[in-house]
């Protein structure tokens, strides 16, 4: 009987020790380069590329010439008007096709260079976003 309190300790103990691992689900982002036409930035995550995505549609990347969303409603509203367009995006990984460089840094970041104005253009044909003073 006190063998299995034992072991059941030692697996509670445990697993409350596993439990409280930090987890980070913001991406670490570094802006290298910045202007209307195109972003380099440094990116360290589990899937930098699409991190890199997200955060410039729906979150913006401080310190850049985008430092406000692209996309200026609510994410979930932004995926239920065009469902099918994000499905393609995201999940499809037509996203990459917005990246013109992708290189893995000596700290296991990478480096990655987004073509803005052809994103901002497909955003505009797709009806995403609109164009300015329109």
């Amino acid at each position: 009987m006190k063998n299995k309190l034992r072991i059941l300790y030692v697996f509670g103990l445990l697993l409350m020790v596993f439990s409280c691992t930090s987890r980070s689900i913001i991406p670490d982002i570094g802006v290298i380069e910045s202007n209307e036409n195109y972003i380099t930035i440094d990116v360290n995550s589990a899937n930098p590329e699409y991190a890199a995505m997200y955060q410039l549609l729906f979150r913006g990347i401080a310190d850049s010439s985008q430092k406000t969303p692209l996309i200026k409603v609510s994410e979930s509203a932004a995926r239920n008007s065009n469902p099918a367009y994000f499905e393609n995006f995201f999940k499809k990984e037509r996203f990459k096709t917005f990246i013109t460089s992708s290189t893995k840094n000596r700290d296991s970041s990478r480096r990655i260079v987004i073509n803005l104005s052809a994103l901002k253009l497909d955003l505009e044909y797709s009806a995403i976003i609109r164009k300015f003073g329109y």
